[in-house]
């Protein structure tokens, strides 16, 4: 009995090698192939290639387990110090924000008066055109 089947087997597979599918087969196979890779990247979540990344590099590396947990306590010091209330006195002195008055002494503005050019009311403007 088992004779027979293997019989029948090989002359099952001589008749089915000269059998070939069209080209057309061939075009619709690859775009099957390309629609359901695309599914499948849909169906993944957003993150999970960086994650896959992440992980490729990790996996080169010899001690992945403690880069982990040096990144994780990084970025939990991160959050804590932006996030921890700053300290705030509230019995501090207020600071007095009203305006300055800017006085010179009176040399420095007698100075500055002599030092400033008279300007000449009787001559005529010069305009120079360039």
């Amino acid at each position: 009995m088992k004779e027979e089947n293997f019989s029948d087997v090989q002359k099952l597979i001589a008749l089915k090698r000269h059998e070939q599918p069209n080209d057309t087969y061939f075009e619709e196979l690859l775009d099957e192939f390309h629609r359901r890779q695309r599914l499948e990247l849909q169906k993944r979540p957003a993150c999970s290639p960086i994650r896959e990344r992440v992980g490729n590099w990790f996996s080169e590396t010899s001690n992945w387990k403690l880069i982990w947990a040096g990144s994780l306590a990084y970025s939990v010091l991160l959050g804590v110090f932006f996030i921890w209330p700053k300290d705030i006195d509230l019995n501090a002195p207020e600071i007095p924000n009203t305006p300055v008055k800017h006085v010179l002494p009176a040399d420095q503005s007698d100075q500055t008066e002599r030092d400033m050019p008279i300007p000449e009311k009787d001559k005529p403007a010069v305009r120079k055109a360039f």
